[in-house]
C-alpha cells in the first residue's frame, strides 16, 4: 500500500477498498496529493467523491457501497438491502438507494427512492454497508414479492436471528401503503403468526437441510403452510409440487404422550391429504436420509408424469 494511504488502513479495510474525498481531507491528504495518486494509478475514481484503491476486488458489495458513499445520508434499500440481508427468494438484483429527503440524484445503474419516513430505527449496517433494516426492507419489497415469498423470507430471517416480529410490528405501525408498498401484506403476515410465533429451524433441522444440500437434492421449502380441513400445518421441509414433506423428530420435543398424539394426528392428516411423509431422527444416517428422500421424490415425480 502506498505510504500516503497507510493512515487510512482502517477505513479502506471496512469499506471494501473505498475512500471518500471527505475522509481523505479529514486525514490531511491534500487534493493535489489525491490527484497525484490518481495519476499514478494508485487510486481510481469509481463514483462522484468516491475512490477505490487500484487492484481491490470489484465486487457487487463494493459497487453498492460506492453508490451509497457518493450521496450523503443515503442507504441501500429494496432489492439491494434484500440481497444484503439474504432474502430467499428476493427481487432481481439491482442497486437501489433510499434517501430520507427529496433529492434529485442520478448515478449510472442506480435506482433512487425518496422516503418521507426513514427513521433511525429503519437504518442498520449489513456487510459494512448502511442499509434499511430487515423489517423495513421486507416492507419495501411488498410490491416485488408475493405474500408467500415475503413470509418465507421473514421466517428465514427469524431463524437466523436477523429479524424480529416486534420490530416488524412497530414498522407496520409507522409506515403507510403507497405506490411502492403494500403494508396490508405485512399486517397479514403478522396476524397470521402472532408475537409468539416460532418459525422452527432447530439446530437439528438446519443440519438436516445441510444433508439435503450435500446430497444434491432439490431444495425444499421450509415451514411450508399446508391446510387440511380447519387446521394448518407447517412441516419442517416440503417439496410442494410433489407433495412430499420431511420432519425431524428429536428430543425432547417429540416425546411424551401428548407429543405422540399430536405427531400422529399431524402425519395422518397430511397423509390423508395426499402428502408423502419422511420422518428422520437422531439415528438416521446421512446416507439413509439422502437415499430415502431421493427415492420419495423420484417416486412422486414418476406418478406426476404418468398423470400428465
Amino acid at each position: 500500500m502506498d505510504a500516503r494511504l497507510a493512515r487510512f488502513k482502517d477505513e479502506l479495510e471496512s469499506q471494501h477498498g473505498l475512500i471518500t474525498i471527505a475522509q481523505l481531507r479529514a486525514g490531511h491528504l491534500t487534493d493535489d496529493e489525491r490527484q497525484g495518486l490518481v495519476a499514478r494509478r494508485v487510486l481510481q475514481r469509481v463514483r462522484p467523491r468516491v475512490f477505490a484503491v487500484v487492484g481491490t476486488p470489484d465486487t457487487w458489495e463494493r459497487g453498492l457501497l460506492a453508490a451509497v458513499l457518493s450521496i450523503d445520508g443515503s442507504v441501500a434499500s429494496h432489492a439491494s438491502a434484500a440481497r444484503l440481508w439474504g432474502f430467499e427468494p428476493r427481487p432481481e438484483d439491482r442497486y437501489e438507494i433510499t434517501l430520507g429527503r427529496r433529492y434529485r440524484a442520478e448515478l449510472r445503474g442506480v435506482v433512487f427512492h425518496s422516503a418521507t419516513t426513514l427513521e433511525q430505527v429503519d437504518v442498520a449496517q449489513c456487510s459494512g454497508i448502511a442499509c434499511t433494516s430487515f423489517e423495513r426492507t421486507l416492507a419495501d419489497c411488498t410490491t416485488h414479492l408475493g405474500e408467500y415469498q415475503l413470509g418465507h423470507a421473514l421466517d428465514n430471517g427469524l431463524r437466523r436471528g436477523v429479524a424480529s416480529l416486534r420490530r416488524l410490528s412497530n414498522c407496520a405501525e409507522r409506515l403507510e401503503s403507497g405506490p411502492g408498498r403494500h403494508m396490508s401484506s405485512i399486517r397479514h403476515l403478522l396476524a397470521e403468526r402472532g408475537m409468539r410465533f416460532d418459525p422452527g429451524g432447530s439446530r437439528s433441522e438446519i443440519q438436516l437441510l445441510e444433508v439435503f444440500r450435500r446430497g444434491h437434492l432439490p431444495a425444499p421449502v421450509q415451514q411450508h403452510r399446508v391446510t387440511v380441513g380447519t387446521k394448518t400445518y407447517r412441516p419442517d421441509f416440503a417439496w410442494p409440487e410433489l407433495r412430499v414433506f420431511a420432519e425431524y423428530y428429536g428430543l425432547p420435543f417429540h416425546t411424551g404422550a401428548s407429543a405422540v398424539v399430536a405427531d400422529s394426528q399431524r402425519l395422518t392428516a397430511l397423509a390423508s391429504a395426499g402428502w408423502l411423509p419422511l420422518v428422520f431422527t437422531h439415528v438416521s444416517t446421512d446416507r439413509e436420509i439422502i437415499e430415502r428422500t431421493a427415492q420419495a421424490l423420484n417416486q412422486r415425480r414418476v406418478v406426476r408424469e404418468n398423470r400428465l
